[in-house]
Parts: structure tokens; sequence; C-alpha cells
């Protein structure tokens, strides 16, 4: 995706660049680059637009593993953080 994803490297996977990543949750380039680093974090509503273009993207590919469909989905209805975070605590 980016030079960087910060602590959402599973994001890489759906967004190869930060407008489009920026676009998929409705916000600033500088916004999702803070996000990324740990600056801030995203809201409830970035997440859940996040995770539903990540959905329609999955949708319309030729073939999509359904698992990962459902794992997406789980992000959706709120554990964002525990699917594409990197893991590690913040200090």
């Amino acid at each position: 995706m980016i030079a960087s994803p910060g602590r959402y490297p599973s994001l890489g996977r759906y967004f190869r660049t930060i407008s489009e990543l920026a676009a998929a949750g409705c916000m600033s380039k500088t916004r999702v680059r803070d996000c990324l680093d740990g600056k801030k974090t995203f809201t409830r509503a970035e997440e859940k637009a996040i995770s539903a273009n990540i959905i329609l993207k999955l949708m319309n590919s030729p073939s999509y593993d359904h698992r990962e469909l459902e794992e997406v989905n789980i992000a959706w209805k709120g554990k964002f953080d525990e699917i594409f975070k990197d893991g590690t605590t913040e200090s």
C-alpha cells in the first residue's frame, strides 16, 4: 500500500495508496497518516466506512475467500483494531 502502513499493516492488502484509503474512510490523507502512525485513532464511522469499502472490493472480485469476507464483516461490526491492527500496545 504505502511506504509504511504503520499500525494497520493488513490494510495494505486492500489499499495501494494513502489517497485510496483516505477516500474509503471519507477522511484527509493527513488524518489517515496520523491514524496509521498511532498519533490518532480512527473514529467508528471511519472504521465502518473502510470496512464497508473492503467488503465491496471483495464481493466485486472474481473470487474471494468467504472467511476473509467474514473477518472484515467482524471488523465492520466493531472489532476493527482486532482485525487490522498490528497487535502492539500503545504506550
